[in-house]
């Protein structure tokens, strides 16, 4: 298996840095695993639509920066599912998985799960989302998928984790998140 312990460290670094995380925009994503008895269990990933800006066309699990009116990140993290994808969540029901901070965007997003045992129907905020992928939990978890991304750091070269899916790369905090969920990580708080 690949090791990504130079990363590891790095962002054990970053997290233990309560400047980065004050001054950055606070910001939640949701995990969201669908448990259908008939079919494996599937992850809901979207797929951002082309804009001028650093999360263009990426690959990502659905959310979105903290609003004022959010009283915590679990009611931002359900609001934004809601506005991009049309999924009601209740706020209560997200586990905390792990926080990222995004250094080009400069967003501090802490991530959550939820396991979903219905079928869904989707409204896609189409300003905002592009395509929905239900993927199978299992291409997470096989070691061959996990694949390195170079990273750049302060001009440090860096590998980070990343996967391929149907000629589809995620990366970045998705795919960390999905490294942390998927291949054992300590991801307890």
């Amino acid at each position: 298996m690949l090791d990504f312990a130079h990363f590891k460290q790095l962002q054990q670094e970053v997290l233990n840095r309560p400047d980065i995380k004050e001054q950055a925009k606070p910001a939640a994503v949701v995990a969201i695993i669908l448990e259908d008895l008939e079919e494996e269990p599937k992850l809901i990933i979207i797929e951002r639509n082309q804009y001028d800006g650093h999360h263009s066309g990426q690959m990502a699990f659905p959310g979105g920066k903290m609003d004022p009116t959010d009283t915590d990140l679990r009611e931002t993290a359900a609001r934004e599912v809601w506005e991009e994808i049309g999924v009601a969540i209740d706020s209560d029901s997200l586990n905390y998985v792990t926080e990222h901070w995004i250094n080009v965007s400069n967003y501090w997003i802490t991530a959550f799960s939820v396991r979903i045992n219905k079928k869904l129907s989707y409204d896609l905020n189409k300003r905002e989302i592009n395509r929905i992928f239900e993927i199978p939990v299992s291409f997470f978890q096989d070691p061959a998928n996990l694949l390195p991304h170079e990273v750049s750091y302060h001009g440090q070269k860096i590998l980070s984790p990343s996967f391929s899916y149907e000629g589809n790369l995620i990366w970045g905090a998705t795919a960390l998140i999905m490294y942390q969920l998927f291949h054992q990580e300590d991801n307890s708080k």
